[in-house]
């Protein structure tokens, strides 16, 4: 189970980041004091930030019974593969050749880190 609540973790820090960042291309509407108004023109935002506090749960959870040494590596590998397989594959950002040479070691070193754990 331990599993499960780390990969719902980084998928959640995955998308939350992919929300925020769709939020920010749409830009923020502050036209309107009342902050009822303001948050509700912003879901995207919000539904950033409710992610980002739901993958916060659920690496706590994961962090129970997974050690921190391999957990967040784990969590962080795996959420930046998220993201940039987004912005590469759905808005379209350009990764260099040195950038894929990099995605690669980090692949490697989060096989190597989850191969090699206690």
């Amino acid at each position: 189970m331990s599993l499960v609540y780390l990969t719902l973790a980084f998928v959640f820090n995955g998308l939350a980041n992919i929300l925020l960042k769709a939020s920010a291309l749409k830009g923020v509407d502050f036209s309107d004091r009342n902050p009822i108004v303001l948050l509700s023109k912003n879901y995207l935002f919000i539904g950033g930030l409710f992610l980002f506090a739901t993958n916060v749960i659920f690496y706590y959870l994961a962090l129970r019974f997974i050690p921190v040494s391999w957990a967040y590596p784990v969590m962080v590998v795996m959420s930046f593969l998220i993201i940039n397989l987004y912005a590469i594959g759905v808005i379209g950002e350009h990764i260099s050749f040195g950038q894929m040479v990099g995605y690669v070691f980090l692949v490697i070193g989060l096989i190597t880190i989850f191969y090699f754990k206690p």
